[in-house]
C-alpha cells in the first residue's frame, strides 16, 4: 500500500506537505501541489477513507440496503439517492440483502457500522417487533448509527419511514378488475411477510372481495418466480393478471409469450416504477422511485442533522395510472397536420413523439424544420395559401407575429385555459399571452445559462495558480469583468499551463445570435432594455460598458465557428473550453455520446443573474382549415407525460410534473435551476404599458450589426452604438 511517506520521497517534498495537499489544507505552492498530485497518481495512491473516519471519529457516509439491483425501482431509488447525497457532500455505500435474506441483511448492517456510517436507508426484510432484529442495538443506541430510515417496508418497531401507500395501490388495481367485470384473475405478489406486499394484498382483497371475481393468489420471490408463474397458467383460465412488482410482470410477459398463445393479449396490470418513455406491455400503476430516492436522502440527512425529526412518517403521492393520450380530438377524416418548427434539439424529439400521435389517432403529422432565418421569412410570407397548421414561434417573436398569423386558442376551445395550471408558474406571461389573449402553449421554456468545467474550477493546482497570479480565489464568475479574467486565465495563449486551449465560447453567427451574446452582458447591468425612465438608450454609458466586456473576451474565446447554439454546445462538449454561455434548450447537446465533459459539468445563471429567456411556444395558424385537430396535437405534445418524454429525448418541458421526474433532472441537472428562475428574470424590450407589437427581428438586426462592427473594429463602440440608437429611434419611436 502506497503511503504518504512514499509520495513525499517520490515528489521530493516533506511528508507534511503531502498531508496538506491530500487534505486540501495549508499554504502550498502550485508547483508543489502539482508534484504531489503527479506522484500520487504515478504511485497509484488510494486514500484510506475508513482510517480517515476513525481518526475523525465520524463520517459523511450514508449506507443503503437494497433487496437487489435487478429491479428497475431499486435502481431508480439508488441512483437518485446517491445523486442527492453526493450533492450534499455525503458519500454512499451500497449493500444488498440478496432479495430479503435475513442473514445477509444482518451482515450488511454490521458492515455499515464498521465503516461508521452516519445514517442508513434500508429496505428491510424484518417486520415484527416481537423478533430480534439487527436494528435493535442501533435504534436503542446513542451512537450515530441509530439514524435508521426504513424505506418502502414499514416495520412494526419503528415510525421512521418513507414510502408509498401500498394499500391504496392494491385498491386501485382491484378497482380496474371490477370496472372490467373480470370473473377470473390471478393476483401475483411477493411474500406477505414483507410489509409493503401485505399492505398491497390487503388493499386489493378489500375491494375485490365485494365482487364475484375469482382470485388465484400466488406468492413468489425473485428465485421462484418462473416456476410459480408457469403453474399459474396450468389452472383455471385467467382473464387478467394483477401484479404487485414490475419485475414479476416482466417474467409473466416473457413466459406467456414463449409458452402460450402470444397472439392473444393477456391484460397485465402491475405496480411499476415511473417510465418516462412510453412502454406498452402493461397497464401500469406508477410509483416514482426516483423521487422516493431523492426524498429519502433528504430525510435521512435531516434526521442526522436534526435528531428531533427522526420520528417522522412520510407517505409520498403516487403517480398512478397515466394517460398518454388525453386531450385528443379524433377526427374520422384523418387530415394530415403540418408543423413548422425551428432547428433545435426539441424539433427532433418532436418528430419521434409525432409517430406516437399518428399511431394512436391515424392522423399523419409532418414536421418541417427550418433555420432561424428561414422560419422568420416563412412567417413573414404566410398567407391563406400556407400549408402549415401549427407554428413554433420563438418567445421573443410572439409580440410581433401573434396577431398577424395566429388564432387565439380560446376561440377554438374555451377550456384551453385550464391547461395553463399544469405549467411552470409565470410561463404564460412570456410564452402564451399577447395583449390579454391566449395565442400559444409554452413548448420549450429556456434561458441562457453559464456552463463551466467543474473539474477545472475545483483543481487544487489551478486554484493555487490563480491565487498566485491574481491574489483572488478561483470561483465561478459573478460579473462579466470576472468572467473575462477567468477566461484569460484558462486561455493557453496567456497561461501556458492551462489544461484547455480557451477560456470561453462566443456565439456570433447571425446578427440575431450576436445580439444575444451582447444582451446577456447588458442585462447583467440593467433589468430591461429600457431604463428607469422607460427610455431605450442603446448608446448609454452602461451599453458601452457591456459592449466593451464582450469585445474584451474576444482574445480568450475559441476561434472555432460558433454560429448557432448547437455549435456552442458541441464545442463545449469537446472539452477544450472552460466556460460557455448558451440557451438551456440547446444544452442537451453537451451530453451527446462523444462528449468529453460528462461528469464535470457545472452550471449557474450567467453573471448578473438576469439572463435573456429563449425557447419557443406552439400556436395555431390563422390560415389552417383544421384548428381543432391542430389544437388537439399541441395540447397533447405540451402535456404530461408526453412533455417529460420529450425532455428525456433532448427537449424541455413546460410542465411542473416533469421536474419531479428524477430520471430527467438527474440527467439534465440544470433544468430545475431554469424552472426556478422564471420568477426573477426580466429582459423586457418595452414597458408593460406599451401594447403595440415589437419587431424583435428588426431590433436584433440593428443591435447585432453594432456588435459585429464593434468586434471587427469597423467602428468604435461609441460609433456603433450611436448608429444603433439612431436606427432604433427611426424604426421604433
Amino acid at each position: 500500500m502506497v503511503t504518504i511517506k512514499d509520495i513525499a520521497k517520490y515528489a521530493g517534498v516533506a511528508q507534511g506537505t503531502v498531508s496538506n495537499v491530500l487534505n486540501g489544507k495549508g499554504n502550498v505552492s502550485s508547483e508543489k501541489i502539482k508534484l504531489v498530485m503527479d506522484a500520487a497518481l504515478t504511485l497509484g495512491y488510494i486514500p484510506n477513507e475508513r482510517a480517515k473516519f476513525l481518526r475523525k471519529g465520524q463520517s459523511n457516509l450514508l449506507g443503503v440496503i437494497l433487496p437487489n439491483l435487478r429491479s428497475k425501482q431499486y435502481i431508480d431509488f439508488y441512483l437518485s439517492f446517491k445523486h442527492y447525497a453526493e450533492s450534499q457532500n455525503y458519500s454512499v455505500l451500497l449493500e444488498l440483502n440478496n432479495d430479503n435474506n435475513r442473514d445477509t441483511e444482518i451482515n450488511a448492517i454490521q458492515q455499515l457500522r464498521s465503516y461508521m456510517a452516519c445514517g442508513i436507508a434500508t429496505f428491510t426484510c424484518f417486520k415484527n417487533k416481537n423478533e430480534i432484529t439487527p436494528y435493535d442495538i442501533a435504534l436503542d443506541s446513542s451512537n450515530s448509527t441509530n439514524n435508521i430510515l426504513f424505506v418502502e417496508r414499514k416495520p412494526d418497531f419503528s415510525d421512521v419511514f418513507i414510502g408509498f401507500d401500498y394499500k391504496k395501490a392494491g385498491q386501485e388495481l382491484a378497482k380496474k378488475a371490477v370496472e372490467k367485470n373480470y370473473h377470473s384473475i390471478c393476483l401475483l405478489t411477493g411474500s406477505l411477510a414483507l410489509a409493503n406486499e401485505l399492505d398491497f394484498y390487503n388493499g386489493f382483497m378489500e375491494i375485490i372481495s365485494k365482487s364475484t371475481c375469482y382470485v388465484n393468489h400466488v406468492q413468489t420471490d425473485i428465485y421462484r418466480q418462473k416456476q410459480n408463474i408457469i403453474h399459474i397458467f396450468n389452472g383455471k383460465r385467467l382473464e387478467a393478471i394483477f401484479i404487485s412488482n414490475y419485475g414479476f410482470a416482466e417474467s409473466v410477459k416473457d413466459i406467456y409469450s414463449s409458452f402460450h398463445n402470444s397472439e392473444k393479449q393477456l391484460p397485465i396490470y402491475a405496480v411499476s416504477p415511473l417510465f418516462t418513455l412510453p412502454e406498452n406491455d402493461f397497464i401500469k400503476y406508477e410509483l416514482n422511485y426516483s423521487k422516493l430516492g431523492n426524498a429519502a436522502a433528504k430525510k435521512l440527512i435531516k434526521i442526522i442533522s436534526t435528531p428531533s425529526s427522526s420520528s417522522s412518517f412520510e407517505i409520498l403521492k403516487e403517480t398512478g395510472f397515466r394517460d398518454w393520450f388525453s386531450h385528443l380530438t379524433i377526427n374520422m377524416a384523418k387530415h394530415p397536420l403540418h408543423v413548422l418548427t425551428l432547428d433545435d434539439p426539441s424539433s427532433y424529439a418532436l418528430q419521434h413523439l409525432a409517430h406516437l400521435y399518428t399511431k394512436k389517432t391515424g392522423v399523419p403529422v409532418h414536421i418541417s424544420i427550418y433555420s432561424y432565418n428561414e422560419i422568420y421569412e416563412a412567417f413573414n410570407a404566410m398567407n391563406k395559401d400556407s400549408i402549415f397548421d401549427i407554428l413554433r414561434l420563438d418567445v421573443t417573436w410572439l409580440s410581433w407575429f401573434a396577431e398577424k398569423i395566429l388564432q387565439p386558442l380560446e376561440q377554438i376551445d374555451s377550456t384551453i385555459v385550464e391547461d395553463m395550471h399544469s405549467f411552470i408558474p409565470n410561463l404564460s406571461n412570456h410564452y402564451s399571452y399577447v395583449n390579454g389573449k391566449l395565442y400559444c402553449l409554452p413548448m420549450t421554456p429556456s434561458m441562457q445559462l453559464l456552463f463551466y468545467r467543474k473539474d477545472l474550477f475545483e483543481s487544487p493546482v489551478l486554484k493555487r495558480t490563480y491565487w498566485e497570479q491574481y491574489k483572488e480565489s478561483l470561483s465561478v464568475p459573478c460579473t462579466f469583468k470576472e468572467f473575462n479574467k477567468v477566461a484569460r486565465f484558462f486561455t493557453r495563449a496567456f497561461n501556458p499551463d492551462s489544461p484547455v486551449q480557451y477560456g470561453a465560447t462566443l456565439t456570433l453567427g447571425s446578427t440575431g445570435v450576436a445580439s444575444s451574446e451582447y444582451l446577456s452582458r447588458l442585462f447583467s447591468h440593467q433589468k430591461n432594455l429600457y431604463n428607469t425612465e422607460n427610455i431605450v438608450q442603446l448608446d448609454s454609458k452602461t451599453s458601452i460598458e457591456a459592449m466593451q466586456e464582450l469585445i474584451d473576451l474576444k482574445d480568450f474565446s475559441t476561434t472555432k465557428n460558433c454560429n448557432w447554439w448547437t455549435d456552442t454546445a458541441s464545442t463545449f462538449s469537446e472539452g477544450d473550453v472552460a466556460m460557455a454561455i448558451l440557451y438551456s434548450n440547446f444544452a442537451s447537446e453537451i451530453l451527446k455520446s462523444s462528449s468529453k465533459v460528462i461528469g464535470n459539468i457545472g452550471f449557474t445563471l450567467p453573471p448578473g443573474n438576469n439572463p435573456p429567456i429563449g425557447g419557443g411556444a406552439l400556436g395555431i395558424s390563422k390560415y389552417t382549415e383544421h384548428p381543432r385537430e391542430a389544437l388537439s396535437f399541441i395540447r397533447w405534445i405540451c402535456s404530461e407525460p408526453v412533455a417529460s418524454a420529450g425532455t428525456l429525448l433532448g427537449s424541455v418541458s413546460p410542465c411542473m410534473e416533469t421536474y419531479d421526474n428524477y430520471e430527467i433532472t438527474n440527467y439534465y441537472p440544470w433544468l430545475n435551476l431554469v424552472k426556478n428562475s422564471f420568477n426573477s428574470v426580466n429582459g423586457r424590450r418595452v414597458p408593460p404599458s406599451k401594447l403595440h407589437p415589437f419587431d424583435e427581428r428588426k431590433f436584433l438586426s440593428i443591435l447585432g450589426m453594432a456588435v459585429k462592427n464593434s468586434l471587427s473594429g469597423a467602428q468604435t463602440i461609441k460609433e456603433a452604438l450611436s448608429k444603433a440608437q439612431k436606427l432604433y429611434q427611426e424604426s421604433f419611436d
